[in-house]
């Protein structure tokens, strides 16, 4: 083991200890790195790359699409775009036996397509579904469960937020990457709805009978499909501009902006709600992007120290099992989601375990969606649990009874990111039959 790899372990263990004692992340990764750039490559080091990279960060127009896809999920909170998914998905399967519970899931997989940010959908469907399927009879523990286990659905479908930071570390094509996490996150919508079927069948108790629902005629379901159209359309310029290359991703952010307010001046959303949303979206930007530039000067440390590389050396020597490696990993980042945000885990990781598991033949999309997916489970996990807390804000509850609920549906999480360790052909279906390798 070099010098240099040894300094870079020293830093890295101390950038944790600091995150552990509340320092902010990025003070914390701005501290290691100025130290282990000292002691590398001494003071000139260190100066050249805490000036090259703040300006080199934010000269590059790539950064953009962060605060655009922001401002799109929060347009498409104020402007009824959740609601009108949740109608209509309530419409087609209110009278199925589970049905809200369905209906959540559907309606949070559509609104994912515009919001970006698994939390905006935890506190959008909690308001929305809970008090209606406490009316109708389903099991506290149970509706709360499903709440937040659907959210994470926005993690995948994009416009993921949290896969758009990580092709921005990373340098990967955001349009492909999306691809894959659209392919993940349809199967995730099928998964969570066959594990809603088989609970309803096996604790029938938890899940009330709904033919005491009134029927929905045919033509009244067909004409609430038009409450989706403007979800669709958002969803077709994201996805169009970055993967049929009509405009870059960054272009399409701003698209989709401009289609969003176009609506909301339709919808007669008032200017002051829409003023919010645009100071909404530069304050999650302005948190952001100084976690992205220590990020970033971090990486470049890490990658001078040869760590990664190092320790894809060791582990190729001792012979572990590829499989073995994923399942330290994603213990790593349950235990990382205890005490961070997504965005942070993000920046901190990316460095090492990417390019550690790619060495080991892992697929470097189906490794993004896997891991970024990893990071929105580990948020329903204590103390933290970002997603937990957001739905406990929304319904004035105790974290703790919302816990209780997530587990079934975290264990199935689990389940599903070891299926497309083992099977990773299930995603890369969709994107290979729309020519991305």
């Amino acid at each position: 083991m070099t010098p240099e790899m040894i300094t870079g372990i020293l830093v890295f263990i101390g950038m944790i200890v600091l995150v552990l004692l509340g320092v902010p992340i990025f003070v914390s990764m701005l501290a290691g790195s100025f130290v282990g750039f000292i002691a590398i490559g001494g003071m000139r080091m260190m100066i050249v790359q805490f000036t090259t990279a703040p300006f080199s960060l934010g000269a590059d127009y790539t950064y953009a699409v962060l605060p655009l896809f922001m401002l799109v999920g929060s347009l498409a909170s104020v402007t009824g775009i959740a609601q009108g998914a949740f109608d209509a998905m309530h419409k087609w399967l209110g009278r199925v036996r589970g049905g809200l519970l369905y209906t959540v899931v559907c309606a949070n997989a559509l609104f994912g397509a515009c919001s970006g940010i698994s939390v905006a959908g935890n506190v959008v469907f909690g308001r929305l579904a809970v008090p209606q399927l406490e009316r109708q009879g389903y099991d506290r523990s149970l509706s709360y469960g499903t709440v937040t286990g659907a959210g994470v659905l926005s993690s995948l479908i994009p416009p993921s937020i949290p896969i758009i930071m990580w092709c921005l570390v990373t340098n990967m094509s955001i349009g492909n990457t999306l691809m894959y996490g659209l392919s993940a996150g349809l199967m995730m919508v099928v998964i969570l709805c066959v594990f809603i079927f088989i609970y309803s069948l096996v604790r029938p108790n938890k899940v009330p009978d709904t033919k005491s629902i009134p029927k929905v005629p045919f033509m009244e379901k067909v004409k609430s499909l038009r409450y989706v159209i403007p979800i669709l359309l958002v969803f077709a310029l994201i996805i169009g501009g970055a993967v049929w290359g009509w405009f870059a991703s960054t272009v399409g952010g701003a698209v989709a902006v401009f289609a969003l307010l176009v609506y909301a001046i339709i919808k007669k959303v008032p200017a002051k709600q829409i003023g919010h949303c645009i100071w909404d979206a530069a304050i999650m930007n302005a948190g952001m992007f100084p976690i992205i530039m220590a990020g970033t000067i971090f990486s470049r440390f890490i990658s001078l120290t040869g760590l990664a590389d190092g320790m894809a050396d060791v582990i190729a020597g001792a012979n572990l099992p590829p499989m073995l490696v994923f399942t330290l990993v994603i213990i790593f980042y349950l235990i990382c989601g205890c005490v961070m945000d997504i965005p942070s885990i993000i920046i901190i990781t990316v460095p090492v375990i990417f390019p550690l598991l790619t060495g080991l033949g892992f697929d470097q999309y189906i490794l993004c969606v896997m891991l970024v997916f990893m990071c929105d489970v580990a948020g329903m996990t204590p103390p933290i649990g970002m997603n937990v807390f957001a739905v406990s804000n929304a319904l004035k509850v105790r974290p703790m009874d919302i816990f209780r609920g997530c587990v079934p549906f975290f264990i199935l999480d689990i389940v599903c990111v070891y299926i497309m360790a083992l099977a990773p052909q299930i995603v890369q279906f969709l994107p290979r039959l729309m020519g991305i390798q």
